[in-house]
């Protein structure tokens, strides 16, 4: 029987994602190493050009949560960035911090509506967002580099929104929070740190 949350069940889910290709001694293999898609997701909403913005992620969070039971409410707003470039190499942070929101390898994971994005990799983006490789349709995805403020480097960026307000509250990254595939293994799909950093938030948002 297939365990549908908790550490195993994370564990399982992020083993399943190796990337379509792996070449030796090449730091990534994007863009063929997708690692995870969004569209594979049951608990992560892919943003969208119309649908990225802190005040944009605030009012369609109030949107699902009007039909939703109060005491099944949500209670904040995750945004995970992610390059997926590494999905066939050692780190694998990116695989690793979507397989631990997706599959809820903390139960806090369950108090949030989480949002995600895939980006091109951005190297040498200084400041976020100045690099303009996103183009066409995807032109939108460097404004999200910047609003978010990731970087290439400590892997899958984490922001936290506060849904009342629609403010940023926080950001950290993967690698801070320890969530590299050696960690990830070695604590058989725990995530010590994940689960502080999610406590931390919670304190932070109105309870009701």
């Amino acid at each position: 029987m297939e365990l549908k949350e908790g550490p195993a069940a994370a564990l399982a889910f992020a083993r399943g994602y190796r990337g379509e290709k792996y070449v030796p001694d090449v730091m990534y293999c994007y863009p063929d190493a997708v690692g995870v898609p969004y569209a594979d997701c049951e608990n992560i909403i892919p943003m969208t050009r119309s649908l990225w913005t802190p005040e944009q992620l605030g009012e369609d969070f109030q949107r699902r949560m009007a039909g939703v039971p109060a005491a099944a409410r949500k209670k904040g707003i995750i945004v995970i960035l992610k390059t997926e470039r590494c999905a066939p190499k050692g780190l694998r942070a990116c695989t690793v911090t979507t397989a631990a929101l997706e599959k809820r390898a903390t139960p806090l994971a369950a108090e949030f509506l989480i949002y995600g994005v895939l980006l091109k990799p951005r190297d040498d983006d200084e400041p976020a967002g100045s690099l303009k490789i996103e183009t066409g349709p995807d032109a939108w995805k460097n404004d999200v580099a910047a609003e978010y403020q990731f970087k290439q480097g400590p892997s899958a960026t984490l922001g936290f929104i506060d849904a009342k307000t629609g403010k940023k509250i926080d950001r950290t990254d993967a690698v801070e929070l320890g969530l590299t595939e050696q960690d990830f293994v070695k604590n058989e799909g725990r995530t010590p740190k994940l689960h502080e950093k999610l406590q931390a938030m919670l304190a932070r948002l109105p309870q009701s």
